[in-house]
């Protein structure tokens, strides 16, 4: 078997109402498909996140099909480490010249899509190449709640079922800390609360923003810093011993995943299939942080394709917590599968079908796909 074609696709679609972020605002929603095809008629997908910055769909497109593909035409896709090796390696100088998030997240794409041949070819499920599953049903908790009001929005969130939630800060401290303290009072002091600040702050800033957190008995404070200040991570864990931190949705090498793990600098670490350099450098980082007693909890924000490949990775490692589930109106997230995942109280259950486990509705795909 030879792999003959690899190729991006986007879809999606502008927001009516956009989504805001410290680093900015969603004001399209878009997903990163890849496809992987061989000459026996055996196609691979996967996702690539194209989520920022705002032109990086353009960055995936060229990375993938006019410098990543050439490398694997002609290959054989069963040979999954070494052609997700044989990409690092060929463009590791270029992270350094580039952007080695946009390179990473490229390479995740068709990593993913690698993995789904080879899980149709032997005629089992992904989490079964990866060792066998430890859980059929993967605990999520909620984010995509009203950010304007997250003490409602949360308790939408606990009718569905939801046992934890994540908001997001990072705007305006005061307005942040009274919302954070509305969402604790709306569900009680043991549901699991969650924080995002998607790297906003500097040291001093995170401190005074900590201080005022100390109280609500986090589950997590999620990036507060910028992901490679590992000195201030190691600051912020001595100087605020009861809120765990959170890392690694914006960490591409596995030394990065190694050192935090090492040292301490995180409670949770979170690999992302999508942005991480695919199902194999997510396994190999969980694997990290599993040989220092830290659990992992699989990030994800994109469409129901990327959501698969985490439930397998989440199924199939023994250090699992729990895992994102988007709960914003998206509705092209689901519908580009045949069968959308269904969260029920709180859970999702983890495809038993070969590969992925997924069949892609390709009207749909077709009529949102976007041309760049």
């Amino acid at each position: 078997m030879k792999i003959t074609q690899v190729r991006f696709v986007l879809c999606g679609y502008a927001l009516q109402t956009p989504i805001p972020l410290s680093c900015g605002s969603l004001t399209h929603r878009n997903f990163g498909l890849v496809f992987v095809e061989t000459n026996t008629g055996l196609t691979g997908i996967g996702e690539t996140s194209v989520n920022f910055p705002p032109w990086c769909a353009h960055e995936r497109r060229a990375t993938i099909d006019l410098g990543l593909a050439s490398l694997l035409i002609g290959e054989n896709p069963l040979d999954i480490g070494r052609l997700h090796d044989k990409m690092v390696s060929a463009t590791r100088a270029f992270t350094r010249m580039w952007a080695e998030g946009a390179i990473t997240q490229a390479i995740s794409g068709i990593d993913i899509a690698l993995w789904d041949i080879a899980g149709k070819f032997y005629g089992v499920p992904v989490w079964q190449l990866l060792g066998g599953r430890y859980r059929e049903e993967i605990p999520c908790y909620a984010v995509g709640f009203n950010s304007a009001d997250p003490a409602a929005g949360v308790l939408e969130m606990t009718a569905k079922g939801y046992t934890h939630a994540k908001m997001r800060i990072g705007f305006d401290d005061a307005v942040d800390i009274r919302k954070a303290r509305a969402m604790r009072d709306a569900v009680g002091p043991d549901f699991g609360m969650m924080i995002d600040a998607n790297q906003a702050y500097d040291l001093p800033r995170a401190r005074r923003i900590m201080q005022e957190l100390e109280g609500l008995n986090l589950f997590w404070l999620e990036e507060p810093l910028l992901s490679d200040d590992l000195r201030g991570y190691l600051t912020l864990r001595r100087e605020f011993p009861s809120i765990p931190l959170a890392w690694g949705e914006n960490a591409f090498r596995l030394p990065d995943y190694r050192e935090f793990a090492e040292r301490g600098a995180a409670q949770f670490v979170m690999p992302d299939p999508c942005r991480s350099g695919g199902m194999t450098a997510a396994v190999r980082m969980c694997e990290a942080a599993a040989e220092h007693g830290l659990p992992f909890s699989p990030h994800h924000y994109g469409s129901d394709i990327g959501f698969a490949a985490a439930l397998h990775l989440a199924a199939s490692r023994p250090n699992f917590s729990i895992m994102l589930r988007d709960e914003a109106p998206v509705p092209l997230r689901g519908d580009i599968l045949k069968s959308p995942f269904k969260v029920s109280n709180g859970t999702v259950r983890v495809p038993d079908g070969p590969g992925l486990g997924i069949e892609l509705n390709m009207s749909v795909i077709q009529s949102a796909t976007v041309k760049l």
